[in-house]
């Protein structure tokens, strides 16, 4: 295989496999662990009617705020001739806004606070700072984290300040912001055709932790456990769970729920108990409870990145796509990994 092809299959792997996890995820929502074992005694693996009372109703196959947020960053950065920051992070997050299906009825609920400051001209003040980003440590930015891994082509400093530009309009605080740049410098590692398991738990972990000292030295520090070591702490658990242990350990100590302490180490606890193979991953996301949609999107954009575009299953595509229009996602995608393959092309 071409080193182009490589690098091609991998984007697409990656998006493909962040969308497969989120639509795929959406059936089981904020379920917990007991309501999905009662409706899939066999487990949730294709998709099906939702029983989520948040996406209850929703056409299988649909993407939620998750991979939804993203094609709209993908496409500002398409817009801008991939070039990234900043401005145009704010951009993107008041394109998304104007959303009345992705953004309406399913963005959280920080998300949308944060989106009434940046309508004001406002995005951080004093207020919003000790009211807002000092306590907020929700998964918003580390959700949407993928095309900032991807754009970065391998370089982690690069996915930690295309990260850290992302969360800025929304997410800007230590434990958000290192959840959201632990994702994408996961994402960017498993681009690389020499990539591992091992390098991709420590680039997480570094991402995570450099983020973190350069947003406290900046004043907008959060408060709770440093997410690096909880990814540390997750992946050395989730090499020793065997079989059916994954669930009793992330319901029982790692957690699944929205904050980036749980949910991104929970990615890495997943991707450590199934060695990394892809379709397993994605289904252990999905059945584990909690926020299921997200968890299971971040493990897909990692590891669909690391096994390439043929572990999504070609149904599942096929589906994502004619569920998306909307979103013009299949168009968003091809044209996304278009731009990353010339980007790649240039070092």
């Amino acid at each position: 295989m071409s080193r182009n092809k490589m690098c091609r299959d991998k984007v697409l792997g990656a998006l493909y496999g962040a969308a497969y996890g989120d639509s795929l995820g959406a059936v089981t929502e904020f379920c917990t662990r007991k309501e999905i074992v009662q409706a899939f005694p066999a487990g949730c693996r294709d998709y099906a009617a939702s029983i989520s009372r948040i996406t209850r109703g929703i056409m299988p196959g649909t993407v939620t705020d998750d991979f939804g947020s993203s094609c709209y960053f993908m496409r500002a950065i398409l817009r801008h001739g991939g070039r990234f920051d900043r401005d145009i992070a704010v951009e993107a997050v008041l394109d998304w806004s104007q959303d009345e299906i992705v953004f309406a009825k399913y963005a959280g609920q920080n998300t949308k606070a944060a989106m009434e400051r940046v309508k004001q001209g406002i995005i951080i003040d004093e207020n919003s700072r000790q009211q807002h980003f000092s306590r907020q440590n929700t998964n918003g930015g580390a959700m949407k984290a993928s095309p900032a891994g991807l754009l970065a082509c391998g370089d982690p400093k690069l996915a930690i300040q295309y990260a850290l530009d992302l969360c800025w309009p929304t997410h800007y605080n230590s434990a958000a912001a290192s959840g959201a740049c632990a994702i994408a410098c996961a994402v960017c590692e498993a681009q690389r055709e020499d990539a591992a398991l091992d390098s991709i738990f420590e680039k997480a972990i570094e991402g995570a932790e450099l983020s973190r000292r350069q947003l406290e030295a900046e004043g907008v520090e959060a408060f709770g456990p440093y997410v690096s070591r909880r990814i540390e702490m997750a992946v050395e658990l989730g090499r020793k769970a065997q079989g059916s242990e994954i669930y009793d350990l992330l319901n029982g100590v790692i957690g699944t729920g929205i904050s980036v302490q749980e949910s991104v180490p929970a990615v890495f606890a997943i991707i450590a108990a199934n060695k990394g193979e892809f379709l397993s991953s994605v289904w252990c996301a999905v059945n584990a409870g909690g926020d299921t949609d997200t968890i299971a999107s971040m493990t897909g954009a990692i590891l669909g990145g690391y096994c390439g575009i043929d572990a999504v299953p070609q149904a599942a595509i096929t589906r994502i796509n004619e569920a998306n229009h909307f979103l013009a996602l299949r168009e968003t995608v091809t044209e996304y990994a278009d731009l990353i393959e010339k980007e790649c092309d240039k070092i």
